[in-house]
């Protein structure tokens, strides 16, 4: 493919822009044992000729092949890559890079490198993510004509002074090591200049728009009395944990300040969140503003409303709920009580973002379960007010979030306590064969404890291995009986929804089968059992939430996570959550496989601004990059460090705060 085409493709301005086209993983070709050809879960690197070449038909392509590798035969297949029959030549010599999937005794091939390819010349394989009809070899070309052409314009990025504080090698040295490794030192030294790059960048930026948020100031009026809010609080007939009520002086002490706040109340299922939401919302009653609490369903916000209605039932407090099912004539008498003040607090769903819903007085806006709405929506309510304090609430931060907790852009505030007894739920990592699905929910049924039955789809669509909620449903009213199942979608009426989820709740129905619409809101205190399937293709924070579903009685409770996946990655992933119960850790996890989202854009997760470096497995970097950051602000009379102080600023001139 020609160089243009390829740049064109990669939507690169420069030919030196695809220099920072890093690999997205590095292939190490190293023969393995002969003892260690068997293990699940690892790259294993075999190098052999090979025959018996085959090439099946079924929905998806599937290539056979036997390799001989010292002296053993090995069964191998490579799945949904047609191309490799024409590439494949018997009795030619390969290398392979596969892994062993012990249910067949196959080895599911990865990549295939040719005897004779450049890649065999060192041990250290570079893994580019390309577009469609761009290949590794082509673009290994275009990268070394660029490194060999246009070697005098590449400069370093860095502050001379820390490029000579870190020894950093020369920038240009630095793409020739990321890029073609000749050992792992090399790709050290190479990798470490632009992770560097990035840290101190993004740090850099983030310490800018941090400042320039506590430019802005809000209209604090009147100051919160702490007295007051501990008062309303002792009156309550429930004790709250000490995690509680540090987080609720910690929001006081931020609504008290000029600056606008920007939290994260991070707390697991049952910690109590909704409480100290609430307490914050008192707290900005008694400064005379007004308060909207955003839910990302009408189920959750409902709960909510029902919640601050017994809370405050005491107070002069005037509390509304607002969803998009009411009827236009309801929703116009709730926006002029909001425009005119008469409306306290606000409690609803998308519609509180509406653009003819207008506030007098909006000073706190509160965002539950913030994973769920973008930045564009979380942003569309807070313009409601006039620069209001935010609180976002959530059980697993996302990963933009995790990453900008990491650089101090955002305050928190952890609930580690559980008011009650914490949830006993074990997880396990299944198969849909595995006969202990039947048997966990014969002894749920049993002992009169409800079970959660959870698919990713509605109907079957004829692709895919998801299987659907209609299908399930079907299966479990037949085995179980059907005045013991309900199903449960967003497709229903809201109407139909709110029976179902009635019946439910009181007992009626035993078993539920619904779609991830249960994630939140749900409260189900003698469900027991949560069954998953598909559950690789569900993000680590929705199957965390859905698990959260159950045992919230305090007795022991099961998810099973039902995997018929190949993909290996997909297996860890969910094993990692099986053998892990912490919000905050999970989130971690999720970082590092999900990337951060952007810092200047609307991402959530996955494309980053951050293309080698990451803040779950780099903290040591960006914590000299912060100290860094700081002293490039200090001293912006040093030209070096001023020239890089404004290029920095040039990829914040379209920011939005956020």
């Amino acid at each position: 493919m020609k160089q243009e085409d390829i740049l064109l493709k990669l939507n690169a301005l420069y030919d030196t822009d695809v220099l920072e086209h890093f690999p997205k993983e590095y292939l190490y070709l190293y023969n393995t044992p002969i003892d260690k050809i068997e293990e699940e879960g690892k790259d294993i690197i075999v190098f052999g000729s090979i025959s018996d070449i085959k090439s099946i038909r079924t929905p998806l392509s599937i290539i056979r092949f036997k390799i001989n590798y010292m002296n053993k035969v090995l069964s191998c297949a490579i799945f949904n890559q047609p191309f490799y029959i024409n590439v494949l030549k018997k009795f030619n010599k390969y290398c392979l890079v596969c892994r062993y999937k012990k249910k067949t005794k196959s080895y599911i091939v990865r990549y295939v490198i040719k005897e004779d390819s450049p890649y065999l010349r060192t041990k250290i394989k570079p893994i580019y993510t390309l577009p469609k009809g761009v290949s590794q070899p082509d673009f290994i070309n275009l990268i070394e004509g660029i490194l060999i052409q246009k070697s005098q314009y590449i400069t370093n990025k860095l502050p001379k002074k820390i490029c000579d504080k870190y020894k950093f090698e020369d920038r240009y040295l630095a793409f020739k090591d990321v890029h073609f490794p000749l050992n792992e030192d090399a790709l050290k030294r190479g990798l470490r200049v632009f992770k560097y790059e990035e840290a101190l960048q993004y740090s850099l930026a983030t310490s800018v728009i941090k400042k320039y948020r506590n430019l802005i100031k809000k209209q604090v009026t009147t100051l919160i009395d702490i007295n007051e809010v501990d008062t309303f609080i002792n009156k309550l007939t429930f004790k709250l944990t000490g995690d509680q009520l540090n987080a609720i002086h910690e929001i006081v002490f931020d609504m008290n300040k000029t600056q606008i706040m920007n939290r994260l109340l991070q707390g697991d299922v049952g910690t109590g969140k909704t409480l100290v939401a609430l307490c914050a919302l008192y707290a900005n009653y008694l400064r005379h503003g007004q308060g909207a609490l955003l839910a990302p369903t009408k189920i959750l916000a409902q709960q909510h409303y029902e919640n601050a209605c017994k809370l405050f039932k005491d107070t002069p407090i005037k509390i509304k709920f607002l969803a998009g099912n009411l009827k236009t004539k309801e929703k116009d008498k709730i926006n002029k009580l909001l425009e005119s003040g008469e409306i306290d607090i606000i409690i609803g769903t998308h519609t509180l973002m509406s653009q003819n819903i207008k506030y007098k007085n909006l000073t706190l806006s509160i965002i539950d379960e913030q994973q769920n709405f973008g930045v564009e929506q979380r942003n569309a309510l807070i313009n409601k007010g006039m620069n209001a304090d935010l609180l976002m609430m959530t059980a697993t931060p996302i990963p933009r979030t995790l990453s900008k907790i990491i650089n101090n852009d955002m305050d928190v505030s952890s609930l580690n306590e559980f008011p009650s007894k914490k949830r006993n739920v074990k997880t396990m990592v299944v198969q849909s064969v595995d006969k202990i699905i039947n048997k966990a929910i014969l002894r749920a049924l049993e002992i009169k404890r409800q079970v959660f039955i959870v698919a990713p789809k509605i109907i079957e669509t004829g692709t895919g291995k998801k299987i659907s909620v209609e299908t399930i449903f079907a299966q479990m009213a037949t085995e179980y009986g059907e005045d013991n199942v309900a199903l449960l979608h967003g497709k229903m009426k809201e109407e139909e929804r709110n029976k179902i989820y009635d019946e439910f709740k009181s007992g009626e129905k035993l078993i539920l089968v619904a779609t991830s619409i249960i994630e939140v809101g749900i409260d189900i205190p003698h469900a027991c059992l949560m069954v998953i399937y598909s559950a690789s293709t569900f993000g680590l924070s929705s199957l965390h939430q859905l698990r959260g579903r159950i045992g919230r009685d305090g007795e022991s409770a099961l998810a099973l996570l039902v995997y018929d996946d190949d993909d290996q990655e997909n297996y860890e992933r969910l094993k990692y959550l099986a053998d892990n119960e912490d919000g905050y850790n999970i989130a971690k996890y999720d970082l590092i496989h999900r990337g951060s989202g952007s810092l200047t854009g609307s991402n959530q997760s996955g494309d980053s601004d951050l293309k080698v470096a990451n803040f779950a497995n780099d903290q040591v970097i960006f914590e000299y990059a912060i100290k860094d950051s700081v002293e490039i602000l200090e001293n912006l009379d040093d030209v070096d460090y001023r020239i890089y102080y404004f290029n920095v600023l040039k990829n914040l001139s379209d920011y939005k705060l956020d």
